[in-house]
């Protein structure tokens, strides 16, 4: 198993979604080491155009015409907290929480502006905002965050990268006027690898997987 793989996936997937099982599976079915760098979105799709990287795993879908972009999972966005605050928030919940949000320029703040407005939000309808890196960073964030209930530290984030926590009662989530926050996550490849096996293997397994 001489042969590397080069994997490039978004910092909620490589974080939270292929550690473990998975991304040994794939080692396996390529019969290849597998070299895994986490990255922005953006970042993910220049290094696929470049070659830096053989495939690439994102949840936003930045499209670009020199790459073809497969859908493999649905996920959820959803209000994340540290203590139950409901199944569901409208606005007069939401004005009262701390929110732990991405930065502006982030396609997954934009997706969910996007959202916000169709509900008739937007980020202004918080308390308050902290402007955090990444998925992980919101979700740590969570975990450490003072159990203020007059001003709860909130978070949007995957459904999927939660899950262990939220099976422990560790964390808890809470969807925005009843509404689910859906999205994709992307295969990405160039288009000169439109016949590559390994990169069929794999979405192959990715779409079995969940």
């Amino acid at each position: 198993m001489n042969k590397v793989f080069k994997l490039g996936a978004s910092y909620t997937i490589g974080s939270h979604i292929l550690p473990g099982e998975p991304i040994i599976n794939i080692a396996k079915i390529l019969e290849s080491k597998i070299k895994l760098t986490i990255q922005s979105c953006d970042q993910i799709i220049e290094g696929v155009k470049s070659k830096e990287f053989d495939l690439g795993l994102i949840e936003s879908p930045i499209f670009d015409d020199d790459l073809i972009y497969k859908k493999w999972m649905e996920d959820e966005l959803v209000l994340c907290s540290k203590n139950f605050m409901g199944n569901s928030l409208g606005e007069a919940e939401l004005s009262s929480c701390q929110l732990l949000c991405r930065k502006s320029t982030s396609p997954t703040r934009m997706f969910i502006s996007d959202f916000f407005s169709e509900q008739g939000l937007s980020y202004q309808t918080f308390d308050s905002l902290t402007e955090i890196d990444n998925a992980t960073a919101a979700i740590q964030g969570i975990k450490w965050s003072n159990p203020n209930r007059k001003n709860p530290t909130v978070a949007i984030v995957s459904q999927l990268a939660i899950e262990g926590e939220l099976e422990k009662k560790v964390l808890h989530q809470s969807r925005i006027n009843e509404k689910p926050m859906k999205r994709n996550f992307y295969l990405i490849h160039d288009k000169e690898d439109e016949d590559n096996l390994s990169i069929d293997k794999i979405l192959k397994y990715l779409k079995m997987w969940k």
